[in-house]
C-alpha cells in the first residue's frame, strides 16, 4: 500500500520519549486511519518498535479505530502493548514514577514522587495506559470519583485525578505497611485484635455504604495495615455508585473476587445492595479466623458453584479455639439469604464491639431450629426456574382434573379399565404435552439445576407404573394404589428439597401423612391424592411464578 506521507524517524523504542515529537506530515489534515495503519504495519516490517501512542497523540480523531487496530494487531501478534517496566521512570502529570508496587485486572500502582511538593504517593493507573477504551476509561473515573468522594480514616484517601496525554491516573496516600492477607497467610492468635480490625473495616464499609457506595469487591488483599495495625480500605473499581438517582455499575457480570463473594454477586443478580459488602466483611472475618477464605476450589467454576450451594465449614470445625460468639457473628454475616444477614455494615461492626466489650452479641449460636428453618428457606436454584410458575400451576389442575374424573367413575362403579386406565393414561398424555409446549418441544433436561429434578420424577413415574402392572396382574383392586403412590410422592418432594427449594420437604411430609388417610378412607383416596398434588404443584408455582434477580 502506497502513501505519499514521509516515513517517520527510525528511532529504537527506548530513545523515543513518551512526550510525543513535533507533529510530522504524517499528522496533517485528511490523513485516512488505513494510511496511518499501513504506516505503522511498514515500520514493524522494517525491524522497528514504533510507538501507538505517538500515533493516538498525532491523530485523536481516528483515536478509536486506532486503539481497536493496536490492541488486535499486538494480540494476533503475541505481543503485550507494554511492558510492566514502561513506564519506570517517567513523568505523568506532576508525578514522576519509582516502582510499581502492585498490578491488578483494572489497573498497575506505582510508589511515584510528587514534583514540587516531593511527596510520595501511590499512582493507579489504567492498565492498558493509553489504549484504554471508553468504558475501561469510564470505569476508571467512577473509582476515582467515588473514593474521592470518601474522607473516612478507614479509607485510602484520594488526592488528585487527572489525564497526561491519554493516561488516566489517580493519585493516593501510599500506604507503607502489608495487606490484611498477611494475617490470613499468619492468623492471629488475639481473638480480640481479630475483631477489633474487622469491626474497623465494617464502620468504614458502612461509611461508605452511607454514600450509596457499594465495595462490591472487599477482600484481605484490598485491606492495607498503616501504621499500628490500622486496617485501611482501598481499591474500589468494581464499585457501584447510586449517584444522582441514577446507578452507575457494570451489569449482567459476576463481579468480585469469587472466594470472598456473596451468593447474589455468584449468580450475576444485578439489583444487589449493601448486604454483599456485609457478606464480604464476614468473608473476611471468616478467612482470619480460619486461615482460608470460605470458599475454595482449583478452578473459577468451581468457587463459584461452592458459593452457590455450599455453606462454608464451620471455623470451629477447622480451629477448635475460635470463640462460639465470633463464629455466630461471622455466621450471620455471611448468610445465604440477604434479608438474613445484619441489615447494615455498622450492625456487624456494633455486635463486633459487644463481643469486645464482653457482651452477649445479638447473633447467636445456631441451634437445630434455626438450621432446619434455614434449611427450608434456602433455595440455592431459583433462577434455573423462574420461568416454571405458570406451567406447575396447570399441571396441578391437569392432574386434580384426572383424579376427580377417576372418583366420580369409582362411584359409579365403572369397570376398571375406564375409572382407572383411561383417566390415567390421559393424565400422563397431558402432562408430557404440556411440558414439551413449555419448554418448546423438548422433554430432555437442559441444565446442570434439571438434571437431578428429571431423575427423581422419573425414577418416580416408572416405580408407579411398575406398582400399576403388579397390581393389575395380581387382580386387586387398583384402590390399593393411592397410599403407595402417596408415600412415594411424599419421597419424590422430600429428595427435591435437597436440591431446591428446601420448603419442598414440607409438601412431601404432607403426601407422608395423607397416605394413611387414603388407607382409612379409601372411597375418597383419589380426591385426596390429587388435591394433595393440586396444592404442591400450586405452592410451587407461586414461587417460581415471575421470581426474578
Amino acid at each position: 500500500m502506497s502513501d505519499p506521507s514521509p516515513t517517520p524517524p527510525k528511532n529504537p523504542p527506548e530513545t523515543l520519549p513518551l512526550t510525543p515529537s513535533p507533529p510530522a506530515p504524517l499528522g496533517r489534515a485528511g490523513v485516512s486511519a488505513e494510511s496511518i495503519m499501513a504506516e505503522y504495519l511498514e515500520q514493524v516490517e522494517k525491524g522497528h518498535q514504533p510507538k501507538p501512542g505517538e500515533y493516538l497523540c498525532r491523530h485523536p480523531q481516528h483515536a478509536a479505530e486506532l486503539r481497536s487496530f493496536f490492541e488486535n494487531h499486538h494480540w494476533m501478534a503475541d505481543d503485550p502493548l507494554s511492558s510492566p517496566e514502561s513506564l519506570l521512570g517517567q513523568q505523568i502529570g506532576p508525578y514522576r514514577i519509582e516502582t510499581e508496587i502492585a498490578r491488578g485486572g483494572m489497573g498497575i500502582v506505582y510508589r511515584a514522587r510528587q514534583i514540587g511538593l516531593e511527596r510520595v504517593v501511590a499512582l493507579k493507573l489504567i492498565g492498558s495506559g493509553i489504549l484504554a477504551g471508553a468504558e475501561e476509561r469510564a470505569r476508571f473515573r467512577i473509582e476515582a470519583e467515588a473514593a474521592a468522594c470518601l474522607q473516612h480514616p478507614g479509607i485510602v484517601p484520594i488526592h488528585d485525578t487527572g489525564c497526561w496525554q491519554g493516561h488516566e491516573y489517580f493519585s493516593m496516600s501510599l500506604i507503607e505497611g502489608p495487606t490484611l492477607a498477611s494475617w490470613v497467610q499468619t492468623p492471629r492468635s488475639d481473638f480480640s485484635e481479630i475483631a477489633s480490625a474487622v469491626r474497623d473495616i465494617a464502620r468504614a464499609v458502612a461509611y461508605a455504604n452511607r454514600r450509596g457506595i457499594v465495595h462490591r469487591d472487599l477482600k484481605p488483599e484490598n485491606i492495607l495495615l498503616a501504621e499500628g495495625g490500622r486496617p485501611m480500605v482501598t481499591d474500589f473499581g468494581l464499585a457501584k455508585w447510586h449517584r444522582d438517582g441514577t446507578v452507575v455499575t457494570r451489569t449482567g457480570q459476576v463481579l468480585g473476587t469469587p472466594n470472598y463473594m456473596s451468593p447474589e454477586q455468584a449468580a450475576g443478580f444485578s439489583d444487589s445492595d449493601a448486604r454483599v459488602d456485609v457478606y464480604a466483611v464476614g468473608a473476611i472475618l471468616y478467612a482470619l479466623l480460619t486461615g482460608r477464605p470460605p470458599h475454595q476450589g482449583r478452578a473459577l467454576a468451581e468457587v463459584l458453584r461452592s458459593v452457590l450451594q455450599d455453606e462454608p465449614v464451620s471455623p470451629r470445625r477447622i480451629r477448635s479455639d475460635v470463640p462460639a460468639d465470633l463464629e455466630a457473628i461471622c455466621g450471620k454475616a455471611m448468610r445465604f439469604q440477604a434479608d438474613e444477614r445484619y441489615p447494615t455494615a455498622d450492625d456487624l461492626a456494633d455486635d463486633l464491639q459487644r463481643y469486645l466489650s464482653g457482651e452477649a452479641p445479638e447473633a447467636h449460636a445456631s441451634g437445630l431450629v434455626d438450621l432446619v428453618a434455614r434449611e427450608l428457606h434456602r433455595d440455592q436454584h431459583q433462577m434455573s426456574f423462574q420461568a416454571w410458575g405458570r406451567t406447575l400451576k396447570l399441571l396441578g389442575v391437569i392432574i386434580l382434573v384426572a383424579h376427580v374424573i377417576i372418583f366420580t367413575f369409582s362411584m359409579l362403579q365403572a369397570p376398571t379399565w375406564l375409572a382407572y386406565w383411561i383417566p390415567r393414561l390421559a393424565m400422563l398424555a397431558a402432562l408430557v404435552w404440556l411440558i414439551g409446549r413449555s419448554r418448546d418441544g423438548s422433554l430432555l433436561p437442559r441444565t446442570v439445576a434439571e438434571r437431578p429434578l428429571w431423575s427423581i420424577w422419573l425414577g418416580y413415574l416408572s416405580s408407579l407404573g411398575t406398582v400399576n402392572v403388579l397390581l393389575a396382574a395380581g387382580g386387586i383392586d387398583q384402590a390399593a394404589l393411592f397410599p403407595i403412590a402417596s408415600a412415594m410422592s411424599g419421597f419424590g418432594f422430600i429428595a427435591m428439597s435437597g436440591h431446591i427449594w428446601g420448603g419442598s420437604a414440607l409438601l412431601g411430609l404432607a403426601f407422608l401423612i395423607i397416605a394413611p388417610v387414603t388407607v382409612v378412607l379409601p372411597a375418597t383416596a383419589p380426591l385426596w391424592f390429587g388435591g394433595a398434588w393440586w396444592f404442591a404443584l400450586y405452592v410451587l408455582g407461586k414461587r417460581y411464578v415471575g421470581s426474578t434477580a
